[in-house]
């Protein structure tokens, strides 16, 4: 038995802005310069890409979307966005390493039970 968590970024209001699948798509729109690419490589729709990209935009800013068609358009994501990306990945370490330690306890104390 272990513990185990999901954890994302919220809005004041506590509607999500971004968790992990929202991470590894804006590292897939940084590594490719496109929301299609990225979108291809994790095999999700555009719609739904471009929809989640867009929510992400609303509250943190730093993602330019240039219209264009094919090789045409692009994506920038500014280093802004990319620090919040690696706090989120801090925090989910850090958050893990607590857990684990204490999956440990459990599992110790179920097994002298």
């Amino acid at each position: 038995m272990k513990f185990n968590f999901k954890i994302w970024i919220e809005d004041d209001d506590g509607k999500p802005v971004m968790g992990k699948g929202g991470v590894t798509l804006v590292k897939a729109i940084v590594d490719s310069g496109s929301i299609a690419k990225a979108s291809e490589e994790m095999n999700v729709s555009y719609k739904f890409a471009w929809q989640y990209i867009r929510r992400i935009n609303g509250e943190i800013g730093g993602i330019e979307m240039r219209k264009g068609g094919k090789n045409a358009g692009g994506t920038n994501v500014n280093p802004r966005v990319v620090k919040a990306i690696r706090i989120y990945e801090q925090a989910q370490e850090e958050v893990r390493r607590v857990l684990e330690k204490y999956s440990k306890l459990l599992e110790e104390e179920l097994k002298s039970s």
